[in-house]
C-alpha cells in the first residue's frame, strides 16, 4: 500500500494501459444482438408433401425417434408430426461436444435411407430457443418493371453468388418468383395408345441422365478409368429421348406422347412489402464474426453488383441487424451514460468535493475496460446481455471505492494526516471490502452448473457482472489509496455529526425494545409475502424484446392452393394499406399459412395507431370461420381463432402414455369435469403439446378391395405410383440437367391435376401392366374422417393437451388449474405436467432452488472464513429476509409478473444485501476491540457506519432505477426490469431496516453467546 500512495504517476500509467488495451479489446470482440451460443439440442426435420400426421408418425418419425434414442449422449427426444412434416427436438447432454452429437446423428439418419419412404430426407439443424430467433442478419427486397421470374433470374445470376463470396457471409438464400424449368406436359390419349405408363418417362430421362462407368486401363504406373454418359444440352435434346417402342418396332421418344416446354416452376412462397410483390434475398453470417463489420462489407460488395444490373431496381432493406444493433446499443450507451451521471450525483451530493468524486467515479471506467479485456480473452460475444448486465452493476462497480474513499475522508476528518489516511484507511476496511465483493461474486459460482436456458442466458451474466467486480476490487485498494491524498489534503469538516447524533438515540431506542422490534419486522415480512402470493403470478420465462410489431398470423387446412391463401391474406393487407401514415408492412404468403408484419417509425409507434390499427384487424380476424388466426403485438391483447372458435385457451394440462386410446379416456375425464364449473367458457383436447390444433382437418381414406385388385393383376404399390401421379399432377423428385452454364430442372406432368376433384378420381382410369383398364372405383372406396392437425411424442410417449379458457383473472386461473391438477388421479404408466415453454420447467425451478442454497451456503462459508466465526454470519445474513420485503412489494407495486429473471434477481440480491451489513458488523467489532462496551461500541459502530451505508446504497438503486423508468429500444427489456425490480426493492428494504435489525440481532445474540459460554464454562469447571 506504501510504495501506491508514493508512486502516483506510475499507478495512473498502469491504468491508462489497462484502459488502453480495454479499447483495443472492445473494438475487436464481436458485436451480436444476441447471444450465439451452441445450446445443447437439434430439430431434426423430415417432410412427405400431402401425408396425414398418423402415417407421417409410423413412417417417418417413428423411425427416426428409434435412430437418435440409440445416440449415448442424447437425453430427450420430442416429436411433432403434422400434414407432411414431422419435426423431432432432442436434447443432448449439456456435457457433450455439441458438433459431436450431430456428426453421430448424422450417421444414424444415413442408415435409415432404405426404411424411410422414397423422396424423405431428413435434415439437421442446431436448435435456438424461441427468444433468440431473432430477425435475419441482413435481408434486401428487390423491385422493378419485369416479371418477378425474369428478375428472380437477374438477381441470382448478379447478386446470390457475389454476396456469398464476402467474408463472413454463411449463404444467401433467394426467394420470391420460381426458378425456370422444362416441364413435360404427358399426353392422356397417346399413353393411352401406346400403352407407356408415366414411370417409363421418368426413368428414360433418369437413365440418360446418368453416368455409367465403362472400364480401365492400366497405363504404365497410371489407371485410366471410363465412363459413359449422355448429356442433355436443351430442350430438344430432351424431347428426343427414346422412352420405348410402338407396336410396330418404331421408337417412341418423348416428343411423340408428350410436349416439352420452357417454362417456370410453380410459384412455393409470395412477399411483398407495401403491397409490392418483391424478390428478396437474406443474408446468412457465420458465427462469431462481427455483425457491423460484416454487414458493413456485405453492403459495399452490394454497391459494386448494383453496377451490373439495371438502374431502374429499387433494393430496399427489410431486416439489418446491425441497424438493430447500433439502434439498441446506443441506447444502452445513453442508458449508461444517464446512469453514470446519477451516480456522480449521488456520490457528489454526500462528499461535496468534485475531484474526490470524480475518482470515484474512475472504478466504473477502469472495471468495465479491465472486463473487456477479459471478454476478449475468453472469447465472449459482446451483445444486448453482457453490456447490460455491465450497465446493471454501475451502481454496484463504485461500492468499494467509496468505502475505500470514506475510510480515509473519515479517518482525515478525525486529524490523521493525508498520507497516513491513506495507508490506515484500506487496511481497516480491508476484510470487509474483501467479504463484501466476495460474497456478491460468490453466488454466480452455482451458475455453470445450470443447463439448458437458464446456462444459455444468465453465465454470460454472471461472468461479466463478476469480473467487474473483481475488477474493482483492485482498483479500490490501488488507484483509490494511490491518488487520495491529493484530494482530501486538507482537514474536513465533519457535517455529518447532526444526523448521526440523531440516529444513534433512535438505535438506542431500539435496542431497548428488541422483542417488539423483531416482531415489527416479521409481520412485515409475513405480510408483504402474502402479498405478494395474492396478487403476483410467478415461473413464467421472460421474454426477448427490442421492437414492437403488428403480427397477423392465419393458417389454412392442408391442401389449400397458394392463390386461395394469398386471397385471404390480402384482405388485412388492403385494411393496412388503406391507412396514410408511414408503416412497412412486410406478407410472406405460402401453400397453407400466411404472416403479416407491420413495423412503424418512432413517432407513430409511440402513439395510439398501432392500438387502433390492432383493434380494426382483430375485427376482421372475427368475421373469418374455418381457419386460424393470430393477431399480436403492442399490448398484452390477443386474438386467437382455432378454426371455429374465437376463444384464447390460457390455461393447459398436458397428458403422457403409450397407449392412445386410454390417454383418451383420461382427457375425456378431466373434460367432463371442467365442463361443470360455470367459469369454463370453453374446453378443447388436442394430440398437440401447444394445443393448437382442434382435430378438424378432414382425410379422405382410400380403402382397396384386395380381391378385385388382384384380379386385374395390379399390386398396391403400382397403384399408389398411379394415383400420385394423378393427384398430385408431378412425381418423382425433380431431375436436374446443365444446359447454357445454367442449372435447370425437369419435371413431368399431367396437365388436368390442377383441377381434379373427388368424383374425378373415382372415374379414373387405370392401365394394367397388361394393357387392360379399370376405373378406380371398381377396386376402391373413398372414406372420408376427421384427423388430428398434429401428434406430438415425448420420449415416444403419446401427448394429449386438454386446454381451456378460465373467465377470470390470471392469478385465479393459475390457482384454479394447479387445484385440477392437484386432484387428478392418473393410473400407472401415464404422466401428466403443467409445464409450459413459457413457464420455467420443473427442473429449472429446482436449479434455481439448488443455486440460491449454494448461495447461502457460500455466503456463510465466506463471512465465517474472514471474520473467525461461526456465530457473526448469522448476524450478517439476517438481512436477507429484510431485502425480501422489498421485492415482494415492488413486484406487487409494478404490476408484473415475477419470471426467470426475478428468480436469478433474488440470488444476485443475496450477495449484495450482505454486503452493508458486513461492513456494519466489521466496524462494530473494532469499535469494541478499541475498548468500547457491547451496547457503546453497537451504537457507535452503527454510527460512523451510516454514511458509507447510504451512499453504497443510493449509487446501488439510484443507478438502476434508470433501468426502470427508461425504455430500451421501443419496447423495455423485461430481464433488466425484473433484475433491476429485484435489486432496487431488496436494497432499499435491506437498507433501512438492517441499520436496526442487524445491531438489535447483534446486541442480543453476543448477549446469548456470552451467557451460553458463561453457563459452558462454569458446568466444565463443576465436572474439573
Amino acid at each position: 500500500m506504501k510504495i501506491l500512495i508514493e508512486r502516483p504517476v506510475a499507478v495512473s500509467m498502469v491504468f491508462l494501459a489497462l484502459l488502453a488495451l480495454g479499447v483495443y479489446s472492445y473494438l475487436h470482440t464481436p458485436l451480436e444482438l444476441e447471444p450465439k451460443e451452441d445450446y445443447p439440442q437439434a430439430t431434426i426435420s423430415a417432410s412427405w408433401p400431402g401425408s396425414p400426421p398418423e402415417v407421417m408418425q409410423t413412417r417417418v418419425t417413428a423411425p427416426l425417434e428409434e435412430a437418435v434414442s440409440a445416440v449415448k449422449a442424447v437425453r430427450k427426444v420430442s416429436s411433432s408430426s403434422e400434414i407432411g412434416l414431422s419435426s423431432i427436438v432432442v436434447d443432448f447432454d449439456p456435457k457433450a461436444d455439441v458438433e459431436f452429437v450431430q456428426l453421430a446423428l448424422r450417421e444414424e439418419l444415413a442408415n435409415l435411407r432404405t426404411v424411410l419412404p422414397a423422396g424423405v430426407r431428413p435434415t439437421i439443424t442446431p436448435f435456438v430457443p424461441e427468444d433468440f430467433r431473432v430477425n435475419p442478419f441482413l435481408q434486401y427486397t428487390i423491385s422493378g418493371s419485369g416479371s418477378l421470374q425474369a428478375l428472380r433470374g437477374l438477381i441470382k445470376d448478379k447478386i446470390e453468388f457475389g454476396l456469398g463470396s464476402v467474408k463472413g457471409v454463411s449463404r444467401v438464400v433467394l426467394t420470391g418468383g420460381s426458378d425456370p424449368e422444362f416441364r413435360i406436359v404427358l399426353d392422356k390419349a397417346k399413353l393411352k395408345a401406346y400403352g407407356l405408363q408415366p414411370y417409363a418417362i421418368i426413368q428414360a430421362v433418369s437413365r440418360r441422365l446418368g453416368t455409367y462407368p465403362s472400364g480401365r486401363v492400366l497405363d504404365g504406373t497410371r489407371e485410366i478409368l471410363f465412363k459413359y454418359g449422355d448429356k442433355i444440352r436443351d430442350k430438344n435434346e430432351l424431347g428426343e429421348t427414346i422412352v420405348g417402342s410402338s407396336g410396330g418396332g418404331n421408337v417412341l421418344r418423348v416428343c411423340d406422347v408428350a410436349s416439352v416446354e420452357t417454362t417456370y416452376a410453380d410459384v412455393s412462397s409470395i412477399h411483398r412489402i407495401n403491397g409490392r410483390p418483391t424478390v428478396s434475398f437474406i443474408v446468412s453470417k457465420e458465427k462469431g464474426m462481427n455483425t457491423v463489420q460484416t454487414a458493413r462489407a456485405v453492403k459495399a460488395k452490394l454497391a459494386l453488383l448494383r453496377k451490373e444490373v439495371p438502374a431502374d431496381l429499387v433494393f430496399q432493406i427489410v431486416d439489418d441487424e446491425s441497424r438493430e444493433i447500433a439502434k439498441n446499443f446506443g441506447d444502452l450507451y445513453l442508458l449508461a451514460g444517464i446512469i453514470t451521471v446519477v451516480v456522480f450525483l449521488m456520490i457528489f451530493v454526500v462528499l461535496r468535493r468534485f475531484a474526490p468524486s470524480l475518482l470515484i467515479l474512475t472504478s466504473i471506467a477502469f472495471s468495465v475496460v479491465i472486463t473487456f479485456n477479459l471478454i476478449y480473452f475468453f472469447k465472449i460475444s459482446l451483445n444486448m446481455m453482457t453490456l447490460g448486465a455491465l450497465a446493471l452493476g454501475f451502481g454496484m462497480f463504485v461500492d468499494n471505492s467509496i468505502v475505500v474513499f470514506e475510510n480515509i475522508l473519515r479517518l482525515r476528518e478525525s486529524g490523521v494526516p493525508p498520507r497516513d489516511a491513506a495507508i490506515r484507511g484500506p487496511k481497516e476496511v480491508f476484510i470487509a471490502v474483501l467479504a463484501s465483493t466476495l460474497t456478491t461474486v460468490a453466488v454466480f459460482f452455482s451458475f455453470p452448473f445450470f443447463q439448458g436456458r437458464l446456462k444459455m442466458y444468465y453465465l454470460p451474466l454472471a461472468i461479466v457482472i463478476g469480473s467487474a467486480l473483481m475488477a474493482s476490487l483492485f482498483i479500490s485498494f490501488t488507484l483509490i489509496p494511490a491518488l487520495s491524498p491529493r484530494l482530501v489534503d486538507k482537514r474536513c469538516r465533519d457535517t455529518g455529526c447532526g444526523p448521526s447524533l440523531v440516529f444513534g438515540r433512535f438505535l438506542r431506542f431500539c435496542l431497548r425494545h428488541p422483542l417488539e422490534v423483531m416482531l415489527v419486522v416479521a409481520a412485515v415480512i409475513f405480510g408483504s409475502y402474502r402479498w405478494f402470493k395474492a396478487e403476483v403470478s410467478t415461473g413464467e420465462w421472460f421474454s426477448f424484446t427490442s421492437r414492437e410489431y403488428l403480427i397477423v398470423s392465419i393458417g389454412l387446412s392442408a391442401g389449400t392452393d397458394i392463390e386461395r391463401t394469398d386471397a385471404t391474406i390480402k384482405t388485412f393487407e388492403d385494411l393496412v394499406l388503406a391507412h396514410p401514415y408511414p408503416k412497412e408492412m412486410n406478407v410472406y404468403v405460402y401453400s397453407v399459412n400466411a404472416y403479416l408484419r407491420i413495423g412503424f417509425p418512432p413517432e407513430i409507434e409511440r402513439s395510439s395507431v398501432p392500438y387502433v390499427l390492432k383493434e380494426e384487424l382483430i375485427r376482421t380476424a372475427a368475421q373469418f370461420a374455418g381457419l386460424n388466426i393470430y393477431v399480436t403485438g403492442f399490448d398484452p391483447q390477443y386474438y386467437s381463432s382455432s378454426l371455429s372458435s374465437g376463444s384464447y385457451l390460457d390455461s393447459r394440462i398436458k397428458f403422457f402414455g403409450y397407449n392412445l386410446k386410454k390417454l383418451k379416456e383420461i382427457t375425456a375425464d378431466v373434460e367432463q369435469t371442467l365442463r361443470r364449473n360455470p367459469r369454463i367458457k370453453d374446453v378443447r383436447i388436442t394430440s398437440d403439446k401447444y394445443g393448437r390444433w382442434r382435430g378438424d382437418s378432414l382425410e379422405n381414406i382410400l380403402k382397396i378391395d384386395q380381391v378385385r385388385l388382384q384380379a386385374y393383376d395390379v399390386d398396391p404399390e403400382y397403384l399408389y405410383g398411379y394415383l400420385q401421379t394423378l393427384i398430385r399432377g408431378r412425381f418423382g423428385a425433380p431431375m436436374i440437367i446443365r444446359t447454357g452454364g445454367k442449372e435447370m430442372s425437369i419435371a413431368v406432368k399431367f396437365p388436368d391435376a390442377d383441377t381434379l376433384d373427388l368424383r374425378g378420381v373415382k372415374e379414373s382410369l387405370i392401365q394394367t401392366r397388361r394393357g387392360e383398364y379399370f376405373r378406380l372405383g371398381e377396386v376402391a372406396e373413398l372414406i372420408e374422417r376427421p384427423i388430428a392437425g398434429s401428434i406430438d411424442r415425448e420420449n415416444q410417449q403419446f401427448q394429449q393437451t386438454v386446454s381451456w379458457e378460465f373467465r377470470g383473472p390470471s392469478k385465479a386461473a393459475d390457482r384454479y388449474r394447479k387445484s385440477i391438477f392437484a386432484g387428478l388421479h392418473v393410473p400407472a404408466g401415464f404422466s401428466a405436467s403443467l409445464e409450459d415453454d413459457w413457464r420455467m420447467t420443473g427442473k429449472e425451478r429446482t436449479q434455481v432452488r439448488r443455486a440460491v442454497a449454494m448461495s447461502l451456503i457460500l455466503i456463510f462459508m465466506i463471512i465465517a472464513a474472514l471474520f473467525e466465526s461461526l456465530v457473526q454470519p448469522f448476524y450478517i445474513m439476517s438481512a436477507v429476509p429484510l431485502g425480501l420485503i422489498g421485492v415482494f412489494v415492488a413486484f406487487v407495486v409494478a404490476g408484473t409478473s415475477f419470471d426467470s429473471s426475478a428468480y436469478i434477481g433474488i440470488i444476485l440480491l443475496s450477495g449484495i444485501v450482505v454486503n452493508n451489513a458486513i461492513l456494519l458488523v466489521d466496524h462494530i467489532n473494532r469499535k469494541r476491540k478499541q475498548g468500547l462496551a457491547l451496547l457503546e461500541g453497537v451504537v457507535e459502530g452503527a454510527r460512523e457506519r451510516v454514511r458509507p451505508i447510504l451512499m453504497t446504497a443510493g449509487t446501488t438503486v439510484f443507478g438502476i432505477l434508470p433501468m426502470l423508468f427508461i425504455p430500451a429500444g421501443s419496447g423495455r427489456m423485461k430481464i433488466w426490469s425484473s433484475l433491476a425490480l429485484c435489486t432496487v426493492g431488496g436494497v432499499t428494504s435491506s437498507t433501512l431496516l438492517l441499520l436496526i435489525v442487524v445491531p438489535v440481532v447483534y446486541v442480543y445474540g453476543e448477549r446469548l453467546r456470552n451467557w451460553a459460554a458463561a453457563i459452558w464454562h462454569e458446568l466444565r469447571r463443576r465436572s474439573s
